[in-house]
């Protein structure tokens, strides 16, 4: 059997590792790819992800090619780690990529909720988030630069205690 090229439906070998600096032009190449230019990152901003201490900075890797990437902010003061951003290429989408890459930030967050925000127009990202069970908790209006709308969605990673009877 062939070797996947990343042009079929399954992914094997995908690997999920720490990003560093070395990883920012590729970063940005994989931002630029994945977003529209108006909600694309500079490269300046992929370097301060990959180099802070408190950021869970992740890239998905398959056959040495960096097709996906995440970076979740550990905010101890608020009590949540915020998800930046999280990008997939275009050629790699809808194989489980984005799913493991907050699975993974999730199982790596030290603290108790993990936030994000999204586009109410992102459908695909919406039904993703969904499924893990981020729950939306507010709208920021005109929260993006081209005046539309975000959805703030919540995931708590620890279960609740019961409520006293």
């Amino acid at each position: 059997m062939p070797a996947d090229t990343g042009t079929g439906r399954n992914l094997t070998g995908l690997q999920i590792e720490r990003a560093g600096w070395r990883d920012v032009r590729k970063l940005t190449q994989l931002d630029r790819r994945s977003f529209k230019p108006i909600d694309a990152y500079a490269w300046y901003e992929f370097f301060a992800l990959c180099m802070s201490r408190s950021v869970i900075a992740l890239k998905a890797l398959s056959a040495d090619r960096l097709i996906g990437f995440i970076a979740g902010d550990q905010r101890r003061s608020e009590g949540h780690t915020i998800i930046v951003t999280i990008a997939v290429d275009p050629d790699y989408q809808r194989r489980g990529i984005g799913e493991r890459l907050l699975r993974e930030v999730e199982t790596r967050s030290a603290l108790p909720r993990l936030q994000l925000m999204v586009r109410q127009s992102n459908l695909p990202a919406l039904q993703l988030y969904r499924k893990l069970n981020y729950d939306i908790v507010d709208t920021w209006r005109r929260y993006y630069e081209d005046g539309e709308d975000a959805y703030v969605m919540e995931k708590s990673l620890t279960p609740q205690p019961p409520l006293p009877t």
